[in-house]
């Protein structure tokens, strides 16, 4: 991106080729590019045995290997070295003809994990401070402080691969977006000019992609706020249905626990009125007892009273005397 605004701000326009075109005219192609290779595989061998194999290659990882490639490789006398094989400077179509072309390896020193230097000095210090270094405590000391040495480097070793790892880690995380440079309506038979009408269209269009999204994620953002207000709604709506069907409830409960001590109200006063009828009863089944004893008795009475005067004699008839009849 920052070639293509370079290239921008001095009016200069970029030309795509198609591929396999000039592979035999370009410096790139011909001289430069297989050093680069060679160098950008030794960095990536470096950071995978720095690694320990722990940290998977992303493609954050990419610029800063092949920028350190870069660096060692493209250096100005191979440059140089890359015109004057490809016949541009000085002009010479000799060397096209004759399909010169140099390819020096990349001078990149590689340094071991691990160095003698230190071991050495440390033993040259054992050798000086033991009188007999052929006895066996002087061996073992020697022994040790090897082991001790190795031991260091391999840990100092292990633990700055692991620094660099997690650095590593830690970039993998940050995301960068490419610029869309290429209008997919246009057709183009391989090779595309790059020139700042294209540049600022393309600005464009991530532009309005950029709005876009931002919309998107807004509309998102208003759809769950949305959702969230209808459930608590909905929730709210539940709630009180809950306390007005636990209200009817406690309604009918009360209405039954009312209607049911008002029938036993009217229970108890219908077993009191029974408790005071029965004896009031009583009093009246004696009374008519006493009563219908009464009349009988006072027809026996009666009937002993006709007996005895049928049983008396009739009296004589009266004789009736008058001055002018004669019996």
């Amino acid at each position: 991106m920052e070639f293509i605004k370079y290239c921008d701000r001095h009016r200069i326009l970029l030309m795509i080729l198609p591929p396999h075109s000039t592979h035999t005219l370009q410096p790139l192609d011909v001289v430069l590019f297989k050093p680069l290779s060679q160098a950008y595989s030794n960095e990536l061998t470096n950071h995978l045995h720095k690694a320990q194999g722990l940290i998977p290659i992303k493609k954050g990882d990419f610029f800063p290997l092949f920028w350190s490639a870069w660096i060692s490789s493209f250096t100005e006398s191979l440059i140089l070295k890359a015109f004057e094989a490809t016949g541009i400077w000085p002009m010479d179509a000799n060397v096209i003809l004759r399909r010169f072309a140099s390819t020096p390896e990349a001078e990149r020193s590689s340094s071991s994990g691990l160095s003698d230097h230190d071991w050495r000095k440390l033993d040259r210090l054992v050798r000086a401070a033991v009188n007999d270094s052929h006895q066996y405590e002087a061996r073992k000391l020697r022994s040790s402080v090897h082991h001790l040495s190795v031991q260091y480097e391999l840990l100092k070793h292990e633990n700055e691969g692991l620094k660099e790892a997690l650095q590593h880690k830690k970039k993998h995380r940050k995301k960068g977006k490419a610029l869309d440079l290429q209008q997919r309506q246009e057709y183009h038979g391989g090779s595309v000019f790059w020139s700042p009408r294209k540049l600022r269209e393309a600005r464009a269009r991530e532009a309005v992609r950029e709005r876009d999204e931002t919309e998107e994620k807004l509309q998102k953002a208003r759809s769950k706020k949305q959702r969230e207000e209808a459930r608590l709604q909905r929730q709210d709506e539940l709630e009180e249905r809950r306390v007005e069907r636990q209200r009817l409830k406690e309604m009918r409960e009360l209405e039954r626990a009312e209607k049911a001590a008002e029938r036993a109200r009217q229970k108890e006063e219908r077993d009191a009125a029974k408790a005071i009828q029965l004896p009031q009863k009583g009093k009246r089944r004696a009374s008519a007892a006493t009563s219908s004893n009464n009349k009988r008795q006072k027809r026996v009475e009666a009937a002993r009273a006709g007996a005895q005067v049928q049983e008396e004699p009739p009296a004589p008839p009266s004789k009736l005397t008058s001055p002018n009849t004669n019996f």
